[in-house]
């Protein structure tokens, strides 16, 4: 029988990782809402976060300063993705889109392991937050920033979509985009700031998680399924759907990981997706109007 210490700690892991998904998850929301595309190069922004992250600050540059450098840059190659691949097929096939991401993501890849290697990367807990015990249970120091960074950009994400004109011009093209057209709004600046502001949050992503769980070249694609994972289960249509799919996520790979091998984590993120689409095909939260 489990004591209190490891269903707390259940707990902990549940929501440290739900909130990674979460914040994955978010990315894609924002891409799809606006352009209908699923994009699977979303982790790899995430891997660059992390990445550059370490490289601006082992080469001696500031925490801060490295993180904000590693953010304008991803926010660049985000766009670069929309005006070099997407752009020039907007007009394809929403299949062809998803397969053009994910040839970006392994091109990524591949430029990835040749600048820095094979090897794994980290950074210290920021500003050196200590690890902190709970009836039994550890929270790791890293753990509130990521756990903060997730409620920030939930937070900052609906201020922006309710209280901005940007936002408020994103929301059009998605709900009405021919509607965003009549009144002066351009859908295809619009659908190139939703892949820069979608790069932009897997970049802070990147930085805040690696502390935890390391980065290298290779863990762009596996955070996009998880990412995706979130997304699908909640319903990619609304953000608080993401959120709550990442949670549920989360909280099953925690409870796992506790009770069973960990050959299995892997079945049981798949096993909630097949449940939810079997009971729910849009997710668990429909967008309004949808059925």
């Amino acid at each position: 029988m489990l004591d209190l210490s490891a269903i707390l700690q259940f707990f902990i892991s549940g929501v440290n990782l739900g909130c990674i998904y979460a914040a994955i998850g978010l990315g894609l929301f924002v891409v799809y809402g606006v352009t209908g595309v699923l994009n699977l190069a979303q982790g790899e922004f995430v891997m660059l976060g992390g990445m550059l992250t370490v490289a601006f600050y082992t080469a001696g540059t500031a925490l801060v300063p490295s993180l904000l450098m590693a953010v304008i840059i991803a926010a660049l190659v985000g766009a670069m993705l929309y005006r070099l691949i997407i752009y020039p097929a907007r007009n394809s096939s929403g299949s062809t889109l998803v397969f053009l991401t994910l040839g970006f993501a392994f091109a990524t890849e591949g430029i990835a392991l040749s600048v820095w290697g094979w090897e794994f990367k980290s950074l210290p807990s920021f500003w050196g937050s200590p690890n902190i015990q709970l009836w039994g249970a550890t929270i790791f120091g890293q753990t509130p920033w990521v756990v903060g960074t997730t409620l920030l950009l939930v937070i900052g994400l609906f201020f922006f979509f309710g209280h901005t004109i940007h936002g408020k011009a994103l929301r059009a093209c998605a709900d009405e985009p021919l509607g965003a057209r009549t009144v002066g709004i351009s859908t295809d600046q619009m659908a190139l700031f939703s892949f820069v502001l979608a790069a932009s949050l897997g970049a802070v992503v990147g930085a805040v998680i690696t502390p935890l769980t390391m980065t290298g070249y290779g863990v762009g694609m596996p955070l996009t399924i998880k990412g995706l994972l979130a997304a699908l289960v909640g319903g990619i249509n609304r953000a608080e759907g993401v959120i709550l799919g990442g949670m549920a996520l989360g909280m099953a790979e925690a409870i796992s990981a506790g009770l069973m091998p960990s050959g299995y984590h892997g079945v049981i993120a798949l096993g909630i997706l097949i449940v939810v689409f079997l009971s729910r095909p849009r997710g668990l939260l429909v967008a309004p109007g949808k059925v």
